[in-house]
Formats: structure tokens, C-alpha cells, sequence
């Protein structure tokens, strides 16, 4: 049995998914049963107002309702908002039972590690929650690199931002009860680890030594959506080690054959072996969310 913790929804009526084969929740468990995926989480990854945040945590509930042993939530937050987020993180787990949240990399060039979130990254801590670290497009008025899906490279390079961005302003020691899933493999964290962590330590550019930035990235956790290469296995494995790993596959927002792929392509590595394949598919995900354990 696979765990996916990194599954969309579409949205009814939204022109961005306007061009997405037709889906719902039926359509979704029947792919997923046939690709051996027995639990996911579902998500969004935007940040809102409180009141369309609301509806849309309300919409994740109500799509998950539709087979709730195999379907979880992360649920959105108005991150820029203070107080509705904290309002929004306890109605999360009181009323819909949420397993965690998903968050954007950054909300409007504000990235996660600003001390302006420092509340809100508090109270996450304080209840040990599993948030998914999601990319958006460049904040600000940093251009895109070219008019196309900016998710192809703005994506894995807006991830590493914002963990970079945790790590020198010591939100990951300080909130480290915080379970990080980091998107898409780490983005290219885990090819320039070794730059990140040696290069800072001679230059004295953060007051933690190399180890230490190595360590920080081995406490995070990596889905391997949109990243199923044996390239990124190893990559990965050499940097974090198999115990931090997790399946993600991105569907329904991407070809079915894309996803079809991946899962083929996780299967048959020789990169893994079959124990470290079970624990990535399963054991790992289930001990970041027990609601699996328990169906």
C-alpha cells in the first residue's frame, strides 16, 4: 500500500483547471486504487483570505468525506493573517479533523521564515503538526524566467528558498517540533547540500557548523512528487538518508500517465531496497499520520 501525501483536488469552475481531464472523487479512488494507493492527503496549496480560506478547507473537508479510510486533508491557512490563522490552525484539527496543513513557500514575498510568522510557526509547533511545504511563483517583483508554467524550475528553486530561508533565520532549531514535508524532492537542496552547508560554515555566513546544517536537512522529510529519477533516489538517499522520505505523486494535477509512471518507476529502482521501498510507499507517511495506522 502506497500513501500519498502529496495529492491535489480540482476545484469546480476554476479556469486554471480548465483544461484538466474531467475528475472527481470517484474518478480519483478508482486511479488510485489501480496504481496500489490506499491513503492520501489531500491539499491545496494557496493562501487566501479568511473567509475564501474557510470555504476552501470546508471544500478539502467535504471532498475526503467521500471515503474518509482513505482520504486526509491538509488544510490551507490565510498565512498572512495572524489571527485568522491561528483561528484557522484550531478549527482545522477541532472540526474537520485535519492530519496538517499545507503551506506556500511564500505569501506575497513573504517568505515562512519572516519573523512576522513567528506566532503562527509557534502554535504550529506547540501542536507537533505535519505541515507540507508547497512552491508558488516568485514573490514580489523577482520576473519569471520565461512565459511557461512557471511550476517546470521556479518551483524546485522557491522550495529551497524557503528552507534556506528557515534554516539562517533558525526557525527550523527554534519550531522543531514542526514535521517539514518538503516538496518535490527538496528542490535542488539535496544536489547543493553540500555547497549550502560547507560554503556557509567557511564564510561564516550562519552560526551553525556544517554538521549542523547537514543535520537540519536530515530532519526534514522529502515526497517524491514530480521527482522519481534515480538520479533524485540517490541524491536524496545519500543526503537524508530512506527514514525521511515519502510518496507523493502530485495527481491529479498532472497526466495520469505521469503518475502512472512515477509509481512504475519508485517500483522498479534498484536504488531502494524492498524494506526502504516499503518504508518510503508506507511506514513513513504512517507514522507522520496515524489516521492510516487506524483504518
Amino acid at each position: 500500500m502506497i500513501i500519498d501525501v502529496h495529492h491535489h483536488v480540482i476545484g469546480k469552475n476554476n479556469p486554471n483547471f480548465a483544461n484538466l481531464p474531467k475528475w472527481d472523487m470517484q474518478i480519483d479512488a478508482e486511479e488510485s486504487e489501480r496504481l496500489g494507493i490506499g491513503g492520501a492527503l489531500l491539499s491545496l496549496p494557496v493562501s487566501s483570505t479568511p473567509e475564501q480560506t474557510r470555504a476552501i478547507n470546508n471544500f478539502l473537508a467535504g471532498y475526503a468525506s467521500y471515503d474518509n479510510k482513505r482520504y486526509g486533508i491538509l488544510t490551507c491557512l490565510p498565512s498572512a493573517n495572524v489571527e485568522a490563522t491561528l483561528k484557522e490552525i484550531e478549527y482545522s484539527y477541532d472540526s474537520l479533523h485535519a492530519d496538517g496543513f499545507c503551506m506556500p513557500s511564500h505569501v506575497g514575498g513573504m517568505y515562512i521564515g519572516d519573523d512576522r510568522m513567528d506566532e503562527i510557526l509557534a502554535e504550529l509547533n506547540r501542536r507537533n503538526a505535519v505541515v507540507l511545504l508547497h512552491p508558488v511563483k516568485p514573490g514580489g517583483d523577482v520576473p519569471t524566467l520565461s512565459v511557461t508554467d512557471p511550476s517546470v524550475w521556479e518551483f524546485p528553486f522557491d522550495t529551497t528558498r524557503a528552507i534556506m530561508d528557515l534554516l539562517y533565520r533558525g526557525k527550523l532549531k527554534k519550531y522543531s517540533n514542526i514535521k517539514w514535508i518538503v516538496s518535490h524532492a527538496g528542490g535542488v537542496l539535496p544536489y547543493l547540500a553540500y555547497r549550502f552547508s560547507t560554503v556557509a560554515e567557511e564564510c561564516k555566513a550562519i552560526n551553525l557548523s556544517k554538521e549542523e546544517i547537514l543535520d537540519s536537512f536530515k530532519n526534514l522529510y522529502y515526497d517524491l512528487a514530480l521527482s522519481t529519477s534515480d538520479t533524485v533516489f540517490q541524491t536524496l538517499k545519500d543526503m537524508a538518508g530512506t527514514s525521511q522520505i515519502v510518496f507523493g505523486t502530485d495527481a491529479p494535477l498532472r497526466p495520469k500517465t505521469g503518475t502512472q509512471d512515477s509509481v512504475a518507476i519508485f517500483k522498479n529502482t534498484s536504488i531502494f531496497t524492498t524494506e526502504e521501498k516499503q518504508n518510503i510507499a508506507y511506514n513513513n507517511s504512517a507514522r507522520l499520520f496515524p489516521r492510516f495506522t487506524k483504518n
